[in-house]
């Protein structure tokens, strides 16, 4: 199954979780971290469950600071 990741193509192969996809970029942590499918927000608990269906747009965006 193809999902979009930041608009790049990713090949999911197995689980098909939010969970699974950040396990897969080594993203175990998401302290800074919102996750988006489809533009809408997922809630940090809800991310190791959340199933994802081909062509899904999964966006991750890291808080950043300054002024």
């Amino acid at each position: 199954m193809n999902v979009f990741l930041n608009d790049e193509t990713r090949e999911m192969n197995g689980e098909s979780t939010v969970g699974s996809l950040l396990d897969e970029i080594e993203l175990n942590d998401l302290a800074g971290w919102a996750v988006a499918v489809n533009e809408r927000v997922i809630a940090r608990d809800d991310t190791t469950d959340y199933e994802l269906s081909e062509g899904d747009r999964v966006v991750l965006v890291q808080a950043t600071q300054g002024g």
